[in-house]
């Protein structure tokens, strides 16, 4: 299964990319498909923000995306980096005093505004405050009207893009009347970027819903629907990693557990971030083997490790199991995929560089997938652990991976 995403770039006045506006698509055909505009940015935020590395799409450059007002209102864009986005304000977008107090909100956390298509219309007067850019299509205002309105707000300290650049005198006469930034077709076409896109399980989509809808959460159930899921699981992380998340004591999330994560970002998050991955990938095949198999993996070094050691967390080992084979079903590599995410040095160690008892757990793990008998005998002779239980432990770690699935 895959995401597309079309990338256009934005320049400035010596023609040097900027930034790009990302657009979403359903394949490879450059078209806006006919879903809503809820459905797009949200699949868009799940597919580049949450699973895809930003950097393999748009380097350190700034990302225009669009947002209709609805998720706006709701907190939906707070998912985001504020440091790599600017928010698109949609031209259809109602200007009252409930998408002011959002954006003031969102100000404050350092958000980059754009209002796109503007109008000139005196109903976002009290906007440019706390807007940053304007954008202006060159097909639906004249010069004469954009250069009046840039005259009379230039103590708004605002930046002017232009859209829809399609010829040479455009760009000329942009620049004259004070536009240093340049879109449009004149410069380049969108360009469409394909990827491997993680596939949430519909099941603990569904469940997650429903706990996340509680009066009073149950986070020991939360962490064990999303820690079942690869999909859920690394976005989530993602997700924490976006919003640059920390306590006021200064604990970074890489030296708390994942339900202490889980309880500190509290419900409105918890339930910010679940509603968003709930309405993607809703029509998306069944998972592929490769997440059986880190299922399997998961829940055998869980295991492992509960037979193995008195102390220590065994949600370590089964989060390494999980993760271990993220590389192959997203087809990046894997020191990328997890420098967007914080994880412990455990399980780092063991994905990144084959150390710790974590390595050793994948190496058996990997030694029967491979059928290496021999080999499989000796690690777990090592390990002291007889072949009689080792094989139980993989029907336990088979049947909870089929049932999950």
């Amino acid at each position: 299964m895959y995401s597309f995403v079309a990338r256009q770039p934005i320049l400035n006045q010596r023609l040097q990319t900027v930034a790009y506006e990302l657009f979403f698509r359903i394949d490879i055909t450059n078209k806006f498909p006919d879903v809503s505009a809820e459905f797009a940015t949200s699949q868009l935020i799940a597919d580049q923000f949450l699973t895809s590395p930003l950097t393999k799409l748009v380097g350190e450059k700034l990302c225009y995306v669009n947002f209709p007002y609805e998720m706006l209102i709701s907190g939906q864009a707070e998912v985001l980096p504020p440091d790599k986005v600017v928010i698109e304000i949609l031209e259809n977008a109602t200007p009252d005093n409930e998408l002011l107090r959002a954006i003031k909100k969102m100000k404050k956390k350092g958000f980059i505004f754009a209002l796109d298509d503007f109008t000139m219309s005196s109903e976002w007067n009290k906007f440019l405050p706390y807007v940053d850019i304007i954008k202006f299509d060159l097909n639906q205002s004249t010069f004469d009207e954009i250069e009046s309105f840039i005259n009379k707000t230039r103590h708004h300290n605002l930046t002017y893009l232009a859209e829809k650049v399609e010829k040479h005198e455009q760009y000329i006469q942009s620049k004259k009347i004070g536009i240093s930034l340049f879109q449009g077709y004149f410069f380049s076409v969108q360009e469409v970027m394909k990827s491997k896109r993680l596939i949430n399980n519909s099941n603990s989509t569904i469940n997650l819903l429903k706990e996340i809808n509680q009066p009073e959460l149950n986070y020991a159930r939360i962490e064990e629907l999303i820690c079942a899921d690869l999909s859920l699981y690394y976005k989530l992380m993602r997700y924490v990693t976006n919003i640059k998340y920390h306590t006021r004591f200064g604990i970074t999330a890489s030296a708390m557990s994942f339900r202490a994560i889980a309880i500190l970002l509290g419900q409105k998050e918890l339930k910010r971030f679940v509603s968003l991955v709930s309405i993607t990938n809703c029509n998306a095949k069944k998972p592929s083997e490769l997440y059986r198999i880190s299922l399997i993996r998961a829940r055998l070094l869980e295991l492992l490790h509960l037979k193995l050691e008195d102390e220590g967390d065994a949600t370590e080992a089964f989060l390494c199991g999980l993760l271990s084979l993220l590389d192959a079903v997203l087809d990046y590599p894997m020191p990328l995929l997890l420098s967007e995410i914080t994880l412990s040095d455990k399980i780092n160690q063991a994905l990144l560089h084959n150390i710790g008892e974590f390595a050793v757990y994948l190496t058996v793990a990997y030694e029967y997938e491979q059928q290496e008998w021999v080999h499989l005998s000796g690690y777990l002779g090592c390990l002291g652990i007889n072949e009689t239980d080792f094989f139980h432990m993989i029907m336990q770690a088979t049947q909870w991976a089929d049932e999950i699935l």
